[in-house]
């Protein structure tokens, strides 16, 4: 494994041993009402508000690290094309899961499962060489969360948009679209 600069060992050692308001802090607007909304929908989903609030708390800690890796030239240049086409594939994501809201009876789960699992290999194969194999069965956490086809089947039911999981989405786009227009995803 390749040696960080310290700034970066004490970086990743820190947010690896936090999480407080602080970081909350270091996520826009935005992002926090899509992460506070997911933790809901998640909470309802499980029944289970401790594991709701470790899968959020894991995606968080993702986000964090792959900007502090970013900000600190931490990724080599084939890393750096995986970052393009990490971005570039959360993107198309993103407009997709939109797309599914905005236009009823629309949503393919193998697709956005698909998609979901792509966004989650790049993303794997991005800072695989930065983190611990513990945070990489963290990642596996998240992902099968977010690829769990009976949570996007409750999500996107149209025949329950005021009810249930479903009454969600409208926030979660809503903010996906705001991150998009900022350019942000």
């Amino acid at each position: 494994k390749q040696k960080h600069s310290l700034t970066i060992r004490v970086q990743k050692k820190i947010l690896g041993k936090t999480f407080t308001k602080t970081l909350i802090g270091l996520i826009d607007e935005d992002t926090g009402i899509i992460l506070n909304t997911l933790y809901q929908l998640l909470k309802e989903h499980t029944g289970q508000p401790d594991k709701a609030k470790k899968i959020i708390k894991y995606l968080i800690r993702f986000l964090i690290k792959v900007g502090v890796f970013f900000k600190n030239n931490a990724f080599n240049d084939a890393e750096m094309i995986l970052f393009s086409e990490f971005k570039a594939k959360y993107r198309t994501t993103a407009l997709t899961f939109i797309s599914f809201y905005e236009v009823n009876y629309t949503y393919d789960r193998e697709l956005l499962v698909d998609y979901f699992g792509c966004v989650f290999d790049l993303l794997r194969n991005l800072i695989k060489r930065h983190i611990s194999p513990k945070s990489l069965d963290r990642l596996d956490v998240v992902q099968d969360i977010m690829k769990d086809g009976s949570l996007l089947d409750a999500l996107f039911d149209y025949d329950n948009m005021e009810t249930g999981l479903s009454r969600h989405l409208g926030v979660i786009c809503c903010k996906l679209k705001n991150l998009i227009d900022d350019e942000k995803i």
